[in-house]
C-alpha cells in the first residue's frame, strides 16, 4: 500500500512539474537586430537610418533632411541583409542585397545602382556584443582606398 502510494505520489509530482511555465522571449531586440541599427552613409553622403523595428529611411544631407526613400530590412543570415526599398523621389521599389564585410561597412548590390557601400557614421557608435566589453573589441585598420567619412553640420 505504501509502495503504491509513493509511486502515485511521484507520478503526480512529475506531471505537475512538467506543467510548469515556460518563458517565451518576445523581445524583438536580438543581438543580430543590433548589427545594422543606426545611421549609415553612402559614397554620395546620403544617410540611411535603420531602426530596431526592421524599418529604415534614407535622408538627404543638404540641410532639408528630405526623406528620399523608406522601407524595411530583414536578415537572411547574421551577415546578409535584404533591404526592400521604396524611392519616394522616383516612385519605384527594389530589393537590395547587403553583406556586412566589416563591423562598420556594408557591401550592397542593387539592380538599379549596381554595387555600392554603406559605412556606419559618427552618429552611431559601434554596438558591443553583450558578452564583450569595449576593451575586448579588436580594432580593424582603416581601408586606405575607402573614401573619407563626411561630416554633417546642422544649423
Amino acid at each position: 500500500m505504501t509502495r503504491h502510494f509513493l509511486l502515485s505520489f511521484f507520478y503526480i509530482m512529475f506531471l505537475i512539474s512538467s506543467c510548469g511555465t515556460m518563458q517565451i522571449n518576445t523581445d524583438q531586440e536580438s543581438p543580430k537586430n543590433k548589427v545594422i541599427v543606426g545611421y549609415w552613409e553612402d559614397q554620395n553622403g546620403i544617410i540611411s537610418y535603420f531602426q530596431k523595428d526592421g524599418t529604415f529611411k534614407t535622408m538627404s544631407t543638404d540641410g532639408s533632411n528630405t526623406i528620399l526613400a523608406t522601407g524595411f530590412y530583414q536578415y537572411k543570415s547574421y551577415q546578409n541583409i535584404e533591404i526592400n526599398l521604396t524611392s519616394l523621389i522616383r516612385n519605384t521599389s527594389e530589393i537590395i542585397e547587403c553583406t556586412l564585410i566589416k563591423s562598420n561597412k556594408l557591401s550592397c548590390i542593387s539592380s538599379n545602382k549596381g554595387q555600392f557601400y554603406l559605412e556606419r557614421t559618427h552618429l552611431t557608435s559601434q554596438p558591443i556584443p553583450p558578452n564583450k566589453s569595449q576593451k575586448d573589441l579588436i580594432s580593424v585598420p582603416e581601408d586606405p582606398t575607402a573614401p573619407p567619412i563626411s561630416v554633417i553640420f546642422y544649423k
